[in-house]
């Protein structure tokens, strides 16, 4: 990663979306975003470099999305939780006033999910997962981004490979549909102040 090169760190993602349209918006809050995600991680991954990927940081909102690769390595939604506790205890206790946003994992019927059992099996873990998220978002007072939910519902609007190419990874437009959300749903919970 350049760390000094926001352009490079942010990502081509719902992040770098949020990002854009708050620094427009939000100038002179001087927001500063980062994002820590890396391809193909799961919760273990994270719970990993946890201290210095965003403990070190000090955030004072914390945006998490994970899940979908834990369920493509086999991961028992039990253990996923254990992890994802263990990452918001310590994100908590750093930080007792953190805002916490966690965004549920979610798939859509296209590329290697257009095969019935592939998607049967795969939708079936993706709801397990999302079940923990949202008791996780509750147990946590986070604001819960119902990402499952935004992709079915986009989906009755277009086919599924509008949204998403292969079933798991977004494309643009996916991933405005997320930011479109997420700045949603953040700004309900704390409005612009």
């Amino acid at each position: 990663r350049n760390e000094s090169d926001r352009n490079h760190y942010l990502g081509h993602s719902y992040v770098y979306l949020i990002a854009a349209r708050l620094g427009v918006d939000m100038p002179e809050a001087q927001l500063d975003f980062r994002n820590r995600g890396v391809s193909g991680h799961t919760v273990a991954d994270l719970r990993a470099r946890w201290q210095k990927d965003t403990i070190e940081l000090k955030p004072d909102l914390l945006s998490v999305l994970i899940g979908i690769n834990d369920i493509g390595r086999g991961v028992q939604p039990e253990a996923f939780e254990s992890d994802y506790r263990y990452i918001l205890d310590a994100s908590r206790k750093d930080n007792p006033q953190l805002r916490l946003v966690l965004l549920e994992p979610f798939v859509l019927r296209s590329g290697g999910l257009k095969n019935e059992n592939a998607w049967a099996a795969r939708r079936a873990a993706v709801d397990k997962f999302r079940a923990v998220v949202a008791q996780l978002a509750e147990d946590y007072h986070a604001v819960l981004i119902k990402t499952q939910d935004v992709f079915d519902v986009a989906a009755q609007a277009a086919p599924p490979e509008q949204w998403i190419w292969d079933g798991i990874h977004p494309l643009p437009q996916g991933h405005e549909l997320i930011a479109r959300n997420w700045l949603q749903e953040v700004s309900a919970r704390w409005p612009y102040a």
